[in-house]
């Protein structure tokens, strides 16, 4: 028998939707196949109860939490819908559903069996109870809770004052506040960096300063890369005149003048002695008085030298024929 390809296409998108149902319930924690009953009970706090939190009983999973919302009656108070998916499990009268909290912090109902005789029914309401430890918790959550509100409200005025600090350094839309002065000195910085930047940018160039700088040193390198071999011979050529003198007799030559000094100093010494004709001419004051006295004699003579020349010198223009004349007599 041949299927037509539309009825084909029918049954798959019916099957794609019933298991798109199954699976958004699967999800919820809801079996459509199975028997579902439902059951209430209320809380004043839940301790973040949500849907799908497990319901259980001697510690085996018999259903789940379906759904939590305030009570239309009183706000103050939550109702709870309990979904119980065993189906071989009845609720006897007396039993108190529990909230509890396991280890990890996550809350689920533990139902505690009671003792009177009978069963609840569907739609019954449970008596509810809350674990003395997640009371606890619940507590010191409340009291950190109202010692975050605390915190908080410090804080808060902390904000306040740390705004109204700001609002003080900005000033009230003034030009020449703090912060306007501040931006604009910046501003001015910037402008300066920029400037010395460019400068900068304009002696690393390579027709700035550094450029020619370095291309100066190129060609002094490069000058001196093509002298090398003169180089050499003028280093050669210093230290052969380096050893020329460190060869020299210098040692010798400086004491033969250190022995002519000592020969010097010992004549000065005589001499200061009076020994020898120069010592005995500084020495002797009677040299001295004959010098002077010779000294005077020679003055007085070239006074009467000057004063009677004809004493000392004969001039005659006919001196020669006179004594002819005298020898013929």
């Amino acid at each position: 028998m041949k299927y037509s390809k539309e009825l084909r296409t029918g049954f798959i998108a019916i099957a794609t939707i019933f298991a798109f149902i199954w699976g958004y319930n699967f999800l919820k924690g809801n079996d459509i196949f199975s028997r579902q009953r439902v059951f209430y009970t209320t809380y004043e706090n839940v301790g973040g109860l949500t849907q799908s939190n497990a319901v259980m009983v001697n510690g085996y999973k018999v259903g789940l939490v379906k759904d939590v919302y305030f009570d239309p009656d009183r706000q103050d108070r939550l109702i709870v819908e309990i979904m119980l998916t065993a189906d071989n499990y009845h609720i006897p009268r007396g039993t108190k559903a529990t909230l509890v909290s396991d280890l990890l912090g996550t809350p689920s109902i533990n139902l505690i069996t009671g003792n009177e005789e009978g069963f609840y029914e569907e739609g019954d309401t449970l008596v509810s109870e809350i674990e003395g430890a997640l009371m606890e918790s619940i507590t010191d959550l409340s009291s950190s809770l109202a010692t975050t509100k605390v915190k908080a409200d410090r804080l808060f005025e902390s904000l306040d004052s740390l705004v109204n600090d700001i609002r003080d350094v900005l000033g009230k839309g003034e030009r020449d506040s703090d912060v306007n002065r501040a931006f604009r000195d910046l501003a001015k910085t910037m402008d300066n960096l920029e400037s010395a930047t460019s400068k900068i940018d304009g002696i690393l160039d390579e027709d700035g300063k550094l450029g020619k700088i370095l291309a100066d040193v190129e060609g002094f390198t490069s000058t001196l890369d093509e002298n090398k071999d003169e180089i050499d011979n003028l280093l050669n050529n210093l230290s052969s005149f380096s050893d020329s003198l460190a060869a020299a007799e210098l040692a010798s030559t400086i004491n033969n003048a250190n022995k002519t000094l000592a020969e010097l100093s010992e004549a000065i010494e005589k001499i200061n002695n009076g020994e020898g004709t120069i010592g005995k001419l500084f020495q002797d004051e009677t040299v001295y008085a004959n010098l002077e006295a010779a000294t005077r004699d020679l003055d007085s003579l070239f006074v009467d030298i000057k004063a009677n020349p004809n004493r000392y010198v004969h001039v005659s223009v006919f001196g020669r024929k006179e004594k002819k004349d005298k020898k013929k007599k």
